[in-house]
């Protein structure tokens, strides 16, 4: 569902529920997407909006501070995770579904609206410049730019990925401005602070779930002493919670994440660790082939995604450090 059809239903629903009139204004050049107001007889409440399909935290406390002139918050989206629905309700931020869902609370108004059928996301066509290949390609480029700029046959041996997945990748980023030729033989990347957020979301949701390998358990004074597990780190790197750890030294780990190139059966017998579905540590293929020893954790890109996608207000703090140190000359 694109931005206008999400405005025009959650507009059209919430109308329907409350029988207020609610009008809907692009904010011309403004910082947000447009202005929502609602009328209540001789008054007239207004807010500044952004529309997505959904939201995580990290898009809503980089909303907080835009900035918005006289006008409250609203976030409007397809749906909303309930999690993130408590997070804006804490914050007293209005939110609206499409199907009418909503949460408004200004001076004396409150709408709480609940139960409505969620409705489906349209099905859009495959964006081939964010699907799990193209999130393999992107991280090398986000790594280190100049392999934008390397033959194609050792880009694809770098990344893992078909050699002629590697245009069609390319010619799809240039088309949505995320590549721009500098001359006849280079290239570089552009808007880059909006394509590491859509590279965090495409890591989350096309490539994660897939290089998963399950859980596992240790045994309970082992987690307790995370830090002394003799990791070989050519082969096994934490990422996640403890490698942010190692990385700032300013998060008390609770949920772990390791990644590695070995099968199951070297992981059980180099590690002394069995599968488990309610396993204290999670684990992943090891998908890049960048020099691991140069870190004793993931690759600080991997390690800020996988912090920035928890959706976890600590988490999101330290992944600020992490950028901070680590990724802000992206």
């Amino acid at each position: 569902m694109e931005k206008d059809n999400i405005i025009h239903t959650a507009i059209e629903n919430l109308n329907e529920a409350t029988a207020y009139d609610v009008y809907w204004d692009d904010d011309q050049g403004g910082a947000f997407d447009g202005i929502i107001t609602i009328k209540i007889k001789d008054r007239h409440i207004a807010f500044a909006a952004e529309v997505k399909q959904e939201f995580r935290l990290y898009q809503i406390e980089e909303l907080l501070n835009r900035k918005r002139g006289e006008h409250p918050l609203m976030i409007i989206a397809t749906k909303l995770f309930p999690k993130i629905k408590e997070h804006l309700k804490a914050k007293n931020i209005a939110y609206l579904e499409a199907s009418g869902n909503a949460f408004i609370k200004q001076n004396d108004l409150l709408i709480l609206i609940e139960g409505q059928k969620p409705i489906q996301k349209t099905k859009i066509r495959p964006n081939r410049a964010f699907t799990k290949t193209a999130v393999k390609l992107l991280f090398l480029f986000l790594t280190d730019e100049e392999w934008l700029n390397r033959p194609y046959r050792e880009i694809a041996k770098m990344a893992g990925i078909a050699l002629g997945a590697i245009p069609i990748i390319i010619n799809a980023l240039q088309d949505l401005g995320f590549i721009v030729k500098v001359d006849e033989k280079r290239y570089m990347l552009a808007n880059k602070e909006e394509l590491l957020k859509r590279w965090i979301t495409a890591y989350g949701e096309k490539l994660k779930p897939g290089i998963r390998l399950g859980k596992f358990v240790v045994g309970e004074n082992t987690i307790k002493n995370w830090k002394e597990i003799p990791l070989q780190v050519e082969d096994t790197v934490w990422g996640g919670e403890p490698a942010a750890d190692i990385l700032t030294d300013y998060l008390d780990p609770e949920r772990f994440t390791l990644y590695t190139k070995l099968k199951t059966a070297d992981l059980i017998k180099n590690y002394r660790i069995i599968p488990e579905k309610n396993g204290q540590v999670e684990i992943f293929e090891m998908f890049w082939k960048l020099d691991t020893e140069k870190w004793d954790t993931a690759p600080p890109l991997i390690v800020y995604a996988d912090l920035m996608n928890t959706d976890d207000s600590r988490n999101i703090e330290v992944a600020k450090i992490i950028y901070e140190r680590y990724l802000k000359d992206i």
